[in-house]
């Protein structure tokens, strides 16, 4: 999967690593527990990706550092990937890859909650 991110989206592993892990944390967000955690048994080092979403604040304890650290959802997703120097169009290239994978490791009705999760 984060090969065929690399080659779909033309970024690095870092930055494949990590906006695929922003997306999957948005996604658990939204989606049931249960839901979220078939996901995550058919989509190797989950936890990986999920740890390799890179802190968006600032760092400083100022009230945007801290607001950037509150933010989730697609406003989320779109910081990281700004914070990786991920383009933020390349969003669109990301997910069909995320789900095609899920679809071919999981099935349709999984990778059918997961997209439902992406444009919710």
């Amino acid at each position: 999967m984060i090969k065929g991110i690399m080659d779909s989206a033309g970024v690095n592993e870092e930055q494949a690593k990590g906006g695929a892990g922003a997306l999957f944390e948005m996604a658990k967000g939204k989606m049931d527990k249960a839901d979220f955690d078939k996901v995550a048994d058919v989509v190797p080092n989950m936890s990986d990706l999920l740890s390799s979403v890179p802190n968006v604040g600032s760092g400083k304890t100022s009230l945007l550092g801290s607001a950037a650290n509150q933010l989730v959802g697609m406003p989320k997703v779109l910081a990281v990937f700004d914070k990786l120097g991920i383009s933020r169009d390349k969003v669109k290239l990301f997910t069909p890859v995320i789900v095609n994978y899920v679809e071919k490791k999981g099935g349709k009705a999984l990778s059918s909650l997961l997209e439902n999760a992406f444009k919710k």
